[in-house]
């Protein structure tokens, strides 16, 4: 008799599990991102684009000016710079596209790169300044690799240039998919209050910087609840087994690395290793913020982002004699202002 209500107990502990699972990926799935608004309220206008492999994805193309091409981490929606576009938009042409959620039979990591080139080419852009969050960095080196003549700078926020897990310890193996697991499938309060303790741990994306509530609604809202863990794991499965370092000391464009010093997911020490590999590049913290910066401080992040661009445009308007020697004599080059960030 006993045996018997135990079994009746897991087949409706087991019912209802399943019950509940199926409640909260139909409430996932009916979560729409906040649209990305001028500061005036209105939204920014959405294009649809179709790739060659017939994948259709939503960018917004607004502002004009020189080129900011936009690339998201792994979650991949263009909403990931809802503090970005709208301002950088009152002096340049920004463009960010949805990463693809699907992939072709036999599509590698260079997918994401023919998807840029697909983009940038049908809207006649010879050259830009390409700026990628996590993932995006590491597909913005590509581009960089394989179309030097297309870049006019390159910016890497909390970058990497190869899946690695030399830094996994406990944090990493056992908290952060907890982290993930409580951000995706609890209710909404219990997530809320969940995020806040991991942010103060530190953990995955989450920080306990001034702005962490506004990383807790992205996470919520935006981000990781609105994209199936499936395909974002999908996106960084095409860069296993690819190391791009070795074609950093390649890249010849002016570069800036942005870092956020208590981001444990991808370590400070990967930003330092590309900062000292590529030739011409600047290093710049964001103070109190982890793995994204550009929503935990956007303000900090703004400023530094504005900064180095006016410098990449006073550098463009010099004899070639002259920017080398800027080049040269900058005490931020080569990461030479990292100390506090190791």
């Amino acid at each position: 008799m006993a045996g018997l209500k135990k079994f009746a107990f897991g087949v409706v502990a087991g019912v209802a599990g399943a019950a509940y699972v199926r409640s909260i990926k139909r409430r996932n799935n009916a979560l729409v991102r906040p649209k990305i608004r001028h500061s005036s309220g209105t939204p920014l206008p959405v294009k649809r684009f179709e790739y060659s492999d017939g994948e259709e994805i939503e960018y917004v193309d607004v502002g004009t000016g020189d080129v900011l091409v936009w690339i998201p981490g792994a979650d991949g929606p263009k909403e990931t710079f809802q503090y970005q576009l709208p301002r950088f938009a009152q002096s340049y042409r920004v463009i960010c596209a949805d990463m693809r959620e699907t992939f072709p039979v036999g599509a590698n990591f260079d997918r994401f790169v023919e998807d840029l080139e697909e983009l940038l080419n049908d809207l006649k852009i010879t050259h830009a300044v390409v700026i990628g969050q996590s993932l995006g960095s590491a597909i913005a080196i590509r581009f960089a690799t394989r179309f030097p003549e297309r870049i006019r700078g390159l910016v890497l926020c909390n970058p990497l240039a190869k899946i690695s897990y030399d830094h996994v310890g406990f944090n990493r193996t056992i908290l952060t998919p907890l982290a993930m697991l409580t951000t995706r499938y609890l209710p909404t309060g219990v997530s809320r209050r969940m995020a806040r303790f991991w942010s103060r741990l530190g953990l995955w994306v989450f920080d306990d910087s001034s702005g962490r509530e506004a990383l807790i609604d992205y996470a919520l809202f935006t981000g990781p609840r609105t994209v199936p863990p499936r395909v974002s794991d999908r996106r960084v499965d095409h860069l296993k087994g690819l190391d791009l370092r070795p074609a950093l000391n390649d890249i010849k464009a002016p570069a800036l690395v942005v870092k956020g010093p208590r981001d444990v997911y991808c370590p400070v020490s990967w930003a330092i290793e590309i900062t000292d590999a590529l030739p011409d590049a600047k290093y710049v913290l964001i103070p109190e913020t982890g793995h994204c910066s550009h929503i935990s401080r956007p303000g900090a992040f703004n400023q530094a982002l504005e900064a180095w661009l006016g410098d990449l445009s006073d550098r463009s308007h010099m004899p070639l004699e002259a920017q080398t020697s800027r080049t040269e004599d900058d005490p931020n080059r080569k990461g030479n202002s990292h100390g506090d960030g190791g």
